[in-house]
């Protein structure tokens, strides 16, 4: 055999021999699983953490302002309606005339009380009833801004007294009297009125308080009125005496409970009492109530004639 036949077996029996070992090494590690991989310990997964929204505090109640209704009544007791005066005329007073009212006895003196627009700027004033003859009085007292009057008759007694007191009650019948042109000249004429001064509520105390003055519905009054009683028949005193009729329009227009006709005003309790102090007028009358108050003002009532 030639050299370089037996190179050539011998390196082909080499790389026989490498590559059966080549073979078996990768089949073992083939065959050989690997170790698997650690497993982390259980552990809850992580959220995102969210941020809680800040808690308001619930705020503290507050009080409700509710609208200020302005009252549609005047403020100021200077803004009264238009108060038409029964006897006031519409030209100056001429020498020899006269004018009639009416006024009622407060007092067992003679005292009596009329409206200060009766007896205003009289050469001479006298009274006349079917109780009392005619007869001079003299005018004691005046208060022409509230419109009272105090006259007295010093000899004559009389045939019955009024007390002057605040009404019964906020409400009701009035008694009226007085003596029209349409009645007799010696007995009043008798109407009733309905007290409605609680239907102007709110308002200022001047122009609202039936002490002070006196709203009420006579539709019957008229000219010869004026200082006639409105008498209040449960308690039996005078609340108020006649000044006018009142043009209560705009007022039945702001507070439809009112009447748009036939509404009087006049000065209450409180500028008669105040006059009566003032001057110390006696105080003796007796209170009567029902059927008895109101026979007393039939008497106690009289027609006043102013002369010029």
């Amino acid at each position: 055999m030639r050299p370089w036949m037996a190179n050539l077996i011998g390196l082909a029996l080499g790389f026989t021999i490498g590559g059966e070992a080549l073979f078996l090494w990768y089949s073992r590690t083939q065959d050989t699983p690997a170790p698997p991989p650690a497993i982390a310990s259980a552990q809850p997964p992580t959220l995102p953490v969210v941020k809680a929204a800040p808690v308001m505090a619930a705020p503290e109640p507050q009080p409700i302002k509710l609208p200020r209704i302005q009252s549609p009544l005047p403020s100021q007791p200077q803004t009264v309606p238009t108060v038409i005066y029964p006897e006031e005329p519409t030209e100056p007073h001429k020498p020899g005339s006269g004018v009639a009212g009416t006024g009622f006895f407060v007092a067992s003196d003679g005292s009596l009380i009329t409206a200060a627009h009766v007896v205003t700027g009289c050469r001479a004033t006298r009274i006349a009833s079917q109780f009392v003859h005619p007869t001079n009085v003299r005018l004691i007292a005046i208060d022409t801004k509230r419109d009272v009057a105090l006259l007295r008759a010093d000899n004559v007694t009389p045939p019955a007294t009024l007390p002057v007191g605040r009404p019964a009650a906020a409400g009701g019948r009035l008694f009226v009297l007085g003596y029209p042109a349409t009645g007799g000249p010696l007995i009043p004429t008798e109407t009733w009125g309905t007290l409605e001064n609680v239907h102007l509520q709110p308002a200022p105390a001047d122009f609202a308080d039936p002490r002070r003055l006196i709203w009420a519905a006579a539709p019957a009054v008229a000219h010869g009125f004026s200082g006639g009683p409105m008498l209040d028949p449960r308690n039996g005193t005078v609340v108020g005496i006649v000044r006018g009729m009142v043009d209560s329009g705009k007022l039945h227009g702001e507070r439809p409970a009112i009447p748009a006709h036939g509404m009087v005003i006049g000065p209450g309790s409180s500028p008669l009492i105040e006059l009566l102090d003032q001057e110390g007028a006696d105080d003796d009358a007796l209170a009567m109530s029902g059927d008895d108050a109101l026979d007393a003002a039939r008497r106690a009532t009289v027609h006043v004639l102013c002369l010029y």
